[in-house]
């Protein structure tokens, strides 16, 4: 457990604190102080276990213990009622980490990719987190963000990414609009070829498409259909996304070493 004395107390709105945690609700301050909020206690004592260099400070409801120790160098702040609701987006009650974001290099896009690589131009961070999670599930060697995509940061981008936002390769790309030639895409259409039948090159990027709104006219490129019945006219871009990784990944199996019982 924490000791006390290591614990800093804050009640005032207009602590320097408070507001910078407060920016860190939205992608503008995320970028800004390059720092995220990660939320829930299971997600929260893994980041720690598993991330110590990338965590800095932890956050939790005055008068509250603190239900695990923390390395040396976090800071721990106890914030009154008001101000830790302000900052605990989802309720939870228990302690929020600040984390200092990896850096996101720029994605060369006319290198051919090595293994599955996504493209992702999602703009609600909830389908952002809970894309990267499958693709930290099945394998992907990076995610491509691309101009569109919503912050993969943002508190609900990192709460259904579940502690996986910082085990996956992400990277920068240009905007959906400026893709060099797919020669080396497959887009998910449902005028595309069956998703059972296709198969799968081992070096390959899958460009991920809104729900909806689908993808830009694109004139070359490999296109495959998830089968479905007419009753229903479009699949959440995640549940598609992960449904064509699955299938990758029944004909380029994971190692023994990327498997788990």
């Amino acid at each position: 457990m924490t000791s006390p004395s290591r614990i800093r107390y804050i009640s005032s709105a207009q602590n320097a604190h408070v507001k910078r945690w407060s920016a860190l609700r939205e992608a503008r301050g995320i970028e800004r102080f390059r720092q995220c909020l990660v939320s829930g206690e299971k997600v929260v004592r893994e980041t720690l276990a598993q991330h110590p260099a990338l965590c800095l400070e932890l956050i939790h409801l005055t008068g509250t213990p603190l239900p695990f120790s923390m390395p040396a160098h976090v800071k721990a702040y106890a914030l009154t009622t008001p101000l830790f609701e302000k900052i605990d987006l989802f309720g939870t009650g228990s302690p929020i980490l600040v984390c200092q974001i990896p850096p996101c290099p720029s994605a060369d896009l006319e290198a051919r990719p090595r293994g599955l690589e996504i493209l992702c131009p999602l703009g609600d961070p909830a389908n952002v987190g809970a894309l990267i999670r499958t693709a930290a599930a099945l394998g992907v060697k990076r995610v491509i963000l691309l101009k569109e995509s919503a912050h993969p940061y943002h508190p609900k981008a990192t709460r259904a990414a579940s502690g996986t936002t910082f085990t996956v390769s992400l990277a920068q790309g240009p905007s959906i609009k400026d893709l060099p030639e797919p020669a080396t895409w497959v887009t998910l259409d449902t005028q595309g070829e069956s998703l059972p039948a296709f198969q799968w090159p081992k070096d390959i990027r899958l460009l991920v498409g809104e729900e909806g709104l689908g993808l830009p006219p694109i004139s070359s490129g490999t296109r495959v259909a998830v089968p479905m019945t007419d009753s229903v006219e479009s699949l959440n871009a995640v549940v598609a996304a992960g449904m064509a990784l699955y299938a990758y990944r029944v004909q380029h199996l994971l190692t023994k070493r990327g498997l788990r019982s």
